[in-house]
């Protein structure tokens, strides 16, 4: 896949990977396939070129907003993390199975913090990720989070070697994936009708 990948960057065919993930967790397929190019990382979050070092959005989330959700969710004992462009943090008192899977999948251990509380109003939060144990536990976590839904984009996401874990992605108002791909178009000049999206 990597060797397909670069053979189609080669013709002058950019590709932009796409995910909820940080850019560091993917960067090691970006540096393999050369892909010195716009990524969208973050759930829209980050816009970023991490082969030159260059982020071209980074959308953060209301200092308030986010210590308001992060309060919420770690009283009702969710498991919490938050992410800056460049790393991700926990909470100490939540350190569990579930941090090992993440740092599975992340490629990276988190920054472990006494309060996330805290930790966010010394950071720029791009996302809040809140963890579910599985399916009906999301909508536990849905239900919290409806009152944001005015103030921040929240959507969900699920990892093949996670399940039944859910993923929670809490972003800033009207920031997602797509707009992700409508920052690129822009940046590039290459219209939407001429996008392919592969899942």
């Amino acid at each position: 896949v990597i060797k397909a990948i670069r053979d189609i960057h080669a013709t002058g065919i950019p590709i932009s990977l796409c995910t909820a993930k940080p850019h560091f967790a993917i960067s090691q397929i970006i540096e393999d396939a050369g892909l010195n190019n716009l990524h969208i990382t973050d759930g829209g979050g980050v816009i970023i070129d991490p082969l030159d070092n260059k982020v071209v959005k980074k959308h953060v989330i209301n200092s308030a907003h986010a210590k308001e959700v992060i309060d919420l969710l770690i009283d009702a004992q969710i498991y919490t993390e938050i992410y800056t462009v460049d790393d991700y943090f926990i909470q100490k008192d939540q350190i569990s199975h579930i941090t090992d899977q993440h740092i599975h999948i992340l490629q990276r251990k988190p920054q472990v913090v006494d309060s996330l509380s805290s930790a966010v109003l010394h950071q720029q939060i791009t996302k809040i990720m809140p963890i579910a144990q599985d399916e009906k536990h999301q909508q536990t976590v849905s239900q919290l989070l409806r009152p944001f839904e005015a103030r921040l984009q929240i959507s969900w996401g699920v990892h093949p070697v996670a399940l039944p874990l859910q993923f929670g992605i809490v972003t800033a108002l009207g920031i997602s994936k797509k707009e992700g791909a409508i920052e690129i178009s822009k940046s590039t000049n290459i219209p939407l009708e001429n996008f392919l999206g592969i899942g």
